[in-house]
């Protein structure tokens, strides 16, 4: 890639922005053009091949509004408002767009390819050029016009756009091996223990507040330095984005355990969310692999010897839906999930045996999805550094994409 040359993007795409939606009661039909909106443009993040358009426009209100036609090809990115989730795609079919998009269009395709220019501005945090318009942070298009874009010959464009799509396809599939765990896990709870809500299998039945103790936590003196300078995990909601805790992103010293209430809790306790926000739309549940202590938004739960931890964990993630209708709102709007609430849902309890069973499952289909995880985690590093290494001419393209060397 010793012929690189530098461009400005406004040398080799023609930049478009898209139009308001339109108004009315005829607005949108079932026929007609695609009208593409953010949200359509936000299901996918990213992609080479945006197809999936919910709303379609007439002829006739096209013209009424003016609205352009974005070609089958150009690369999409948001340009105001949602500038910072970097959204980037390649249009798969014409369409009209909302004015919070924009286009680029290539003025010759035999000089930059359309998916190498995609691949490039994933790259690019956009927000870097961001300004406020109206209280929106918005790129200009003089300033987008102004990004430097390398451009190697095009038979090199098109082997590193062919490298990192098949490095794309091995993330996708990954990523969707470890959802079909996932499902999988759901599907055998419910074959072997039923709807919990419903409880058709007739099992015996306990007060949520009557499974085991619930352990209160708390958040030490911000203002002493030295109770936040140790190793010890204190897990917060935001850390309850995952169903094992292995750590946490605050952490606190020994000397808290003996100069406050805050308690320590073993591993293997259920961790639940208990106030907040994200109670309007979820429950986080978790179990804590490792020993941690927890903020006053959380309790745990150290259950009583008849309840297995992984099946109590899977029966309050299959019981979502009813908890997080059961949730108050407290005086000064937040969500709160309290005693009041766990005194009035019931908790089936099967066999312990058949409990251990489930939980024998999960462990075999855990080991697996781990493997998965980690060749997740370093396909997403391959990616990367492939990614930077070929937009600065480090790799031999013509090895690189031999059927033979990517797998």
């Amino acid at each position: 890639m010793n012929s690189t040359k530098i461009y400005k993007l406004n040398d080799l795409c023609v930049i478009i922005g898209g139009n308001p939606a339109p108004k009315g009661s005829d607005a949108f039909t079932d026929e007609g053009m695609p009208f593409l909106k953010m949200k359509d443009f936000g299901k996918y993040h990213t992609t080479r091949n945006l197809l999936e358009i919910e709303n379609k426009v007439s002829n006739e209100v096209a013209k009424r509004n003016n609205l352009k036609i974005i070609k089958k090809g150009s690369v999409l990115l948001p340009r105001s408002g949602s500038v910072a989730l970097n959204h980037r795609a390649v249009l798969g079919v014409d369409a009209y767009m909302v004015s919070h998009i924009c286009a680029l269009e290539v003025k010759d395709c035999n000089k930059l390819n359309n998916e190498y220019l995609y691949y490039y501005l994933c790259r690019i945090n956009m927000t870097k050029i961001t300004k406020k318009t109206t209280g929106l942070d918005a790129i200009t298009f003089v300033d987008l016009g102004k990004i430097k874009i390398p451009v190697p010959p095009l038979e090199d464009q098109i082997r590193i756009a062919t490298l990192l799509s098949r490095i794309e396809e091995l993330i996708a599939k990954r990523k969707e091996s470890i959802q079909l765990l996932d499902e999988f896990v759901k599907s055998t709870f419910l074959e072997m223990f039923g709807d919990p809500v419903r409880n058709e299998k007739g099992w015996d039945v306990k007060l949520l507040s009557k499974i085991g103790q619930f352990i209160s936590g708390g958040t030490p003196s911000k203002e002493r330095e030295d109770y936040w300078n140790g190793n010890f995990p204190w897990v917060s909601p935001k850390d309850m984005k995952v169903s094992y805790i292995f750590d946490s992103q605050d952490h606190i010293s020994e000397k808290v355990f003996h100069e406050t209430s805050l308690k320590r809790i073993n591993f293997g306790h259920i961790l639940i969310v208990v106030r907040g926000m994200i109670l309007a739309h979820s429950f986080p549940v978790a179990i804590n692999m490792v020993p941690v202590s927890i903020n006053q938004d959380m309790k745990a739960i150290q259950l009583e010897e008849e309840i297995n931890v992984q099946y109590m964990m899977n029966c309050l993630i299959s019981m979502k839906r009813l908890i997080l209708s059961s949730i108050t709102t407290a005086g000064h709007g937040t969500k709160r999930f309290d005693s009041n609430v766990m005194n009035k849902i019931m908790i089936p309890v099967p066999p312990l045996p058949l409990q251990n069973k489930f939980a024998n499952i999960v462990e075999k289909v855990e080991s697996v999805k781990v493997k998965y995880q980690n060749s997740f985690s370093e396909l997403e590093k391959l990616y990367g550094a492939v990614s930077q290494r070929a937009f600065r001419g480090e790799i031999c393209l013509y090895y690189a994409t031999s059927s033979s060397n990517i797998r």
